[in-house]
């Protein structure tokens, strides 16, 4: 089964752009630098100003994604699925929320970061903005591997016959209390979005096969991480 690649985007320390573009992200240590809103949407989400870090990085990568794929604008709801993959998900707001929740028996609790401590929020805020209905995904991510279980999930997604088309990426955002808490944490944090289609023949940029229960590239090599398909 041949999975076409129709859509490339990140937003990385280093850089942000577009798989069209013929540009590659580049993973540095440091704060993803996210672009204005005006080069991510055309009209943001309603929340965006107010989406922790996750938040915002895994929308505005994704939209970046859907804009190269041509599907950042519909007028109704589309069968197409998201799934993200991260190796720390949203620690950072779950350790900020905590410590608002720390005072008082909770009484300072704070009920705006409180919303951003699961780290399917982004998937759930990125399908309403879009207008997508498939299945939505947060899966666990592996440091070398970044983005590869996330692909492999849509993948066997879209085997299924569930959708056609999904949105599959990695996303780690800044967490300096990570950071200071956890000995050996990485720093290197980004986001890296690809759309997958089985349906669309029309303006692939390349191609996943499955291989012996492997995914393999256009060249035939072994699919490791997302930044694999930008060969």
């Amino acid at each position: 089964m041949e999975i076409n690649i129709i859509g490339g985007g990140w937003v990385t320390a280093k850089n942000h752009g577009r798989m069209r573009d013929g540009a590659r992200p580049v993973l540095t240590a440091g704060a993803p630098v996210l672009p204005s809103v005006e080069d991510i949407f055309s009209h943001p989400p309603a929340r965006y100003r107010r989406f922790d870090a996750y938040t915002r990085l895994g929308c505005a990568a994704i939209s970046l994604a859907l804009q190269d794929a041509g599907l950042a604008h519909a007028d109704r709801e589309r069968p197409v699925g998201i799934v993200v993959s991260s190796v720390y998900e949203c620690f950072e707001v779950d350790l900020a929320y905590y410590e608002t929740a720390g005072e008082d028996g909770g009484m300072f609790a704070s009920p705006n970061l409180f919303s951003y401590t699961l780290p399917g929020i982004v998937t759930g805020e990125a399908a309403i903005h879009f207008k997508l209905t498939g299945p939505t995904f947060t899966v666990g991510d592996s440091i070398p591997g970044r983005g590869y279980p996330a692909l492999a999930t849509s993948v066997d997604v879209i085997r299924t016959g569930t959708c056609e088309t999904m949105v599959s990426g990695w996303l780690d955002s800044p967490g300096d209390r990570l950071e200071t808490r956890v000995r050996g944490v990485d720093r290197i944090r980004g986001a890296i979005f690809l759309v997958l289609s089985s349906g669309c023949k029309n303006n692939v940029l390349t191609q996943l096969r499955i291989k012996d229960s492997d995914l393999v590239t256009a060249s035939g090599a072994k699919l490791r991480s997302a930044l694999d398909l930008f060969e």
